[in-house]
């Protein structure tokens, strides 16, 4: 031990203290450090608790559970489905029964539909939310099924959080739904 500080003293002089700490860093032996596991974001402990309100983190993922319910209603109209339909609908949805027939109609009279929405904006505020969309459908009438016809149109969703999850209160406008 003694020579090892006899040493360092000998090293300070020719060295000077600064050079030293950084002669004493790199002679030092590497401590083998554990690897450390990565937390699995699908695995949530039980005691994280949820983000903040209007946190980004959040915001994400309330837009994906939208996202969610409008392929729903995709599938539901696809899959010419009303009682999938009346799942993602809210029962304050206004004047629903008339929407139901007017699809179911135009659902009727369709040999073939397709459906697609690209989102465009998306506003979550408490227990309610908004999404806009550009919306593009492409059906075939069963009077002329080789012509296809296509629809676009931006259309406003809007939801409100329930005991079950998002559903849809309001579209605007309807007219892309109906015959």
């Amino acid at each position: 031990m003694r020579r090892i500080a006899k040493m360092g003293i000998a090293l300070t002089l020719v060295l000077g203290p600064g050079d030293l700490s950084l002669l004493a860093q790199t002679q030092e032996p590497k401590k083998q450090e554990k690897p450390q596991k990565k937390a699995d974001p699908k695995k949530a402990k039980k005691s994280d608790a949820p983000p903040p309100s209007g946190d980004t983190a959040d915001l994400a993922t309330e837009r994906k559970n939208l996202t969610r319910v409008l392929r729903a209603l995709s599938d539901a109209v696809e899959g010419n489905s009303p009682r999938r339909l009346r799942d993602i609908v809210d029962e304050r949805f206004y004047d629903f029964p008339r929407f139901e027939d007017q699809v179911t109609d135009f659902l009727r009279d369709n040999a073939e539909l397709r459906m697609h929405f690209r989102e465009s904006t998306a506003e979550v505020k408490g227990d309610k939310a908004t999404l806009i969309v550009d919306a593009d459908m492409t059906y075939a009438l069963k009077a002329s099924a080789s012509v296809e016809k296509k629809r676009r149109e931006r259309i406003q969703f809007d939801f409100v959080r329930t005991a079950t999850g998002w559903k849809i209160f309001e579209i605007t406008p309807r007219r892309f739904f109906t015959p």
